[in-house]
């Protein structure tokens, strides 16, 4: 697929997802952060996997809402938001196609020994898995993948959720969709929120931002500008928004 012809796919995924999907209803949230992730990508001499898989293991961080799996008691809670979670996970995608798996433990954590660093003594631990679907990115270099799964706490039974990965990108990145005409990131996937991050001075002119997504999980034509909080030593980090 060429350039051109991936914007016009992106520009087709992202105009029917403008219209819109009915709202799914939910029981709580969580929002985790990816703070570190080593990867490598595998070929084998095999005719059914001729391009790969991409192999990964990440730790990330976050809050999630009381009443949900990873925050089941307000005796848990570490600040206005929830409850502090830590995760360990891995994932396995093939890049022929963007679906894989994923698996992992999570901890919940409260104020420990030190006061003036973050959550860190546990108070609950779980597992998950889950299978993903990465081709919007791999794909089509749309910045997201989707997730369904189970999360099953060390005391209580499992729970389904799904969530979607929020890729950073770069909205003034242009790129020719047309011979001459070109186009920002911001402009092709965020035709509803124009305006750059007005942060961007202070990540040396980037418009950093992530898609926004309806309860679908499905771009909405918007874009989220990202945050101070959302950098981990100067570098935007992938965002994991996961509903249960």
């Amino acid at each position: 697929m060429t350039p051109t012809t991936r914007v016009i796919a992106m520009l087709g995924v992202l105009g029917a997802a403008v219209v819109g999907t009915p709202a799914l209803a939910g029981a709580g949230s969580a929002t985790l952060y990816e703070l570190t992730e080593n990867m490598k990508v595998i070929h084998k001499n095999d005719k059914n996997n001729p391009v790969g898989r991409r192999i990964a293991i990440s730790a990330l961080t976050g809050v999630a809402q009381v009443n949900t799996p990873l925050c089941p008691s307000k005796d848990f809670v570490s600040g206005p938001a929830g409850c502090a979670v830590n995760v360990l996970g891995s994932d396995n995608v093939s890049l022929a196609t963007g679906f894989g798996i994923l698996s992992g433990d999570f901890t919940t954590v409260v104020q420990g020994d030190n006061p003036v660093d973050g959550p860190e003594a546990v108070v609950l631990k779980g597992t998950f898995r889950g299978h993903m679907d990465f081709s919007p990115a791999i794909l089509k270099q749309i910045p997201y993948g989707t997730v369904v799964g189970k999360v099953r706490p060390a005391r209580g039974p499992s729970v389904d959720f799904t969530g979607v990965f929020r890729l950073p990108f770069a909205g003034n990145f242009e790129l020719e969709v047309a011979p001459g005409f070109k186009m920002t990131l911001r402009q092709i996937f965020c035709p509803l929120s124009p305006t750059p991050n007005q942060l961007a001075s202070l990540y040396g002119g980037v418009d950093l931002a992530y898609l926004d997504f309806d309860a679908t999980h499905a771009p909405n034509g918007q874009c989220l500008d990202i945050q101070p909080n959302e950098l981990s030593l100067g570098a935007p980090l992938v965002r994991f928004d996961i509903d249960f």
